[in-house]
Protein backbone atom coordinates (compact mmCIF):
# COMPACT_ATOMS: atom_id res chain seq x y z
CA UNK A 1 0.00 0.00 0.00
CA UNK A 2 1.60 3.34 -0.39
CA UNK A 3 2.72 5.76 2.41
CA UNK A 4 -0.67 8.38 1.77
CA UNK A 5 -3.36 6.93 1.60
CA UNK A 6 -5.13 7.84 -1.57
CA UNK A 7 -8.78 9.18 -1.35
CA UNK A 8 -11.88 9.62 -3.61
CA UNK A 9 -14.47 12.47 -2.91
CA UNK A 10 -17.79 12.37 -3.15
CA UNK A 11 -19.74 15.87 -2.69
CA UNK A 12 -23.02 16.05 -1.39
CA UNK A 13 -25.95 16.36 -3.53
CA UNK A 14 -28.16 18.39 -1.10
CA UNK A 15 -29.35 17.83 2.86
CA UNK A 16 -31.66 14.64 3.21
CA UNK A 17 -33.22 14.90 6.36
CA UNK A 18 -33.68 11.65 6.72
CA UNK A 19 -31.61 8.04 5.40
CA UNK A 20 -31.83 6.11 2.43
CA UNK A 21 -30.16 3.80 -0.01
CA UNK A 22 -27.89 6.88 -1.87
CA UNK A 23 -27.12 8.82 1.49
CA UNK A 24 -24.35 8.50 4.07
CA UNK A 25 -24.74 9.86 7.68
CA UNK A 26 -22.31 12.92 8.17
CA UNK A 27 -23.49 13.96 12.00
CA UNK A 28 -25.75 12.40 14.38
CA UNK A 29 -29.15 13.63 12.66
CA UNK A 30 -28.20 14.71 9.38
CA UNK A 31 -27.53 12.99 6.21
CA UNK A 32 -26.54 13.97 2.69
CA UNK A 33 -26.87 12.45 -0.95
CA UNK A 34 -23.76 10.89 -2.55
CA UNK A 35 -22.84 11.46 -5.84
CA UNK A 36 -21.84 9.28 -8.50
CA UNK A 37 -19.95 6.97 -8.50
CA UNK A 38 -19.61 6.81 -4.36
CA UNK A 39 -23.58 6.10 -4.39
CA UNK A 40 -22.88 2.75 -5.58
CA UNK A 41 -20.25 1.82 -3.49
CA UNK A 42 -21.46 -1.15 -1.37
CA UNK A 43 -20.97 -2.79 2.45
CA UNK A 44 -18.18 -5.05 3.43
CA UNK A 45 -17.28 -6.54 6.69
CA UNK A 46 -13.49 -6.88 5.22
CA UNK A 47 -13.59 -3.39 3.02
CA UNK A 48 -10.94 -1.76 0.94
CA UNK A 49 -12.17 2.14 1.82
CA UNK A 50 -13.07 3.89 5.11
CA UNK A 51 -14.37 7.19 5.68
CA UNK A 52 -11.89 9.30 6.24
CA UNK A 53 -12.18 10.20 10.11
CA UNK A 54 -10.84 13.16 11.29
CA UNK A 55 -13.38 15.28 10.06
CA UNK A 56 -16.90 14.02 8.40
CA UNK A 57 -16.64 16.46 5.58
CA UNK A 58 -13.73 18.06 3.59
CA UNK A 59 -13.20 21.43 2.74
CA UNK A 60 -15.94 21.48 -0.19
CA UNK A 61 -18.29 20.00 1.48
CA UNK A 62 -17.78 16.40 0.81
CA UNK A 63 -16.93 12.71 2.29
CA UNK A 64 -14.09 11.64 1.41
CA UNK A 65 -13.12 7.70 1.90
CA UNK A 66 -9.47 6.29 1.89
CA UNK A 67 -8.19 3.22 0.71
CA UNK A 68 -7.52 1.01 3.16
CA UNK A 69 -5.38 -1.32 1.38
CA UNK A 70 -4.28 -1.97 -2.37
CA UNK A 71 -6.91 -2.43 -4.33
CA UNK A 72 -6.41 -3.84 -7.84
CA UNK A 73 -7.85 -2.73 -10.99
CA UNK A 74 -11.22 -3.96 -11.59
CA UNK A 75 -12.04 -4.56 -7.93
CA UNK A 76 -14.83 -3.49 -6.87
CA UNK A 77 -14.86 -0.92 -4.05
CA UNK A 78 -16.40 -1.80 -0.55
CA UNK A 79 -16.59 0.09 2.78
CA UNK A 80 -17.73 -0.56 6.20
CA UNK A 81 -21.32 1.20 6.54
CA UNK A 82 -21.34 0.65 10.09
CA UNK A 83 -18.43 3.31 10.71
CA UNK A 84 -20.52 6.24 9.00
CA UNK A 85 -24.31 4.92 10.39
CA UNK A 86 -25.39 5.11 13.56
CA UNK A 87 -28.11 2.60 12.91
CA UNK A 88 -29.63 1.14 9.31
CA UNK A 89 -33.00 0.05 8.22
CA UNK A 90 -34.16 -0.99 5.31
CA UNK A 91 -32.10 -4.78 5.44
CA UNK A 92 -30.24 -6.12 8.36
CA UNK A 93 -28.66 -9.44 6.59
CA UNK A 94 -25.02 -8.57 5.14
CA UNK A 95 -24.42 -10.66 2.13
CA UNK A 96 -20.42 -9.00 1.60
CA UNK A 97 -19.40 -13.07 1.29
CA UNK A 98 -15.85 -11.70 3.56
CA UNK A 99 -14.33 -14.24 6.04
CA UNK A 100 -15.23 -12.12 8.67
CA UNK A 101 -18.26 -11.25 7.46
CA UNK A 102 -20.87 -10.20 10.86
CA UNK A 103 -23.81 -11.95 9.29
CA UNK A 104 -25.86 -8.70 9.75
CA UNK A 105 -25.35 -4.65 9.52
CA UNK A 106 -27.38 -2.75 12.04
CA UNK A 107 -25.20 0.44 12.59
CA UNK A 108 -22.89 1.44 15.30
CA UNK A 109 -25.01 1.71 17.96
CA UNK A 110 -25.83 -2.05 17.71
CA UNK A 111 -22.47 -2.95 16.54
CA UNK A 112 -20.38 -0.30 18.06
CA UNK A 113 -18.13 -2.32 19.88
CA UNK A 114 -16.96 -4.38 17.28
CA UNK A 115 -16.26 -1.30 14.72
CA UNK A 116 -14.28 -0.30 17.49
CA UNK A 117 -11.91 -3.49 17.88
CA UNK A 118 -11.60 -4.34 14.29
CA UNK A 119 -10.53 -0.48 13.42
CA UNK A 120 -9.13 0.64 16.43
CA UNK A 121 -11.09 3.91 16.16
CA UNK A 122 -9.44 5.24 12.70
CA UNK A 123 -12.04 5.17 9.67
CA UNK A 124 -14.45 5.65 11.57
CA UNK A 125 -17.00 8.97 11.25
CA UNK A 126 -16.10 11.03 14.31
CA UNK A 127 -19.49 11.87 15.36
CA UNK A 128 -19.80 8.26 15.85
CA UNK A 129 -16.79 8.09 18.55
CA UNK A 130 -18.94 10.78 20.54
CA UNK A 131 -21.71 9.25 20.94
Amino acid sequence: MNESPQSTTSSPSGPKPSPCAYSIQIDSDKHILLDLPARFLNHSCDPNVGVRGEETLNEWGAVDFVALKDIGVGEEIRYDYETSEYEISGFSKCSCGASDCRGHIKGFKSNGGVILAKYGGKNIAPYLLRS
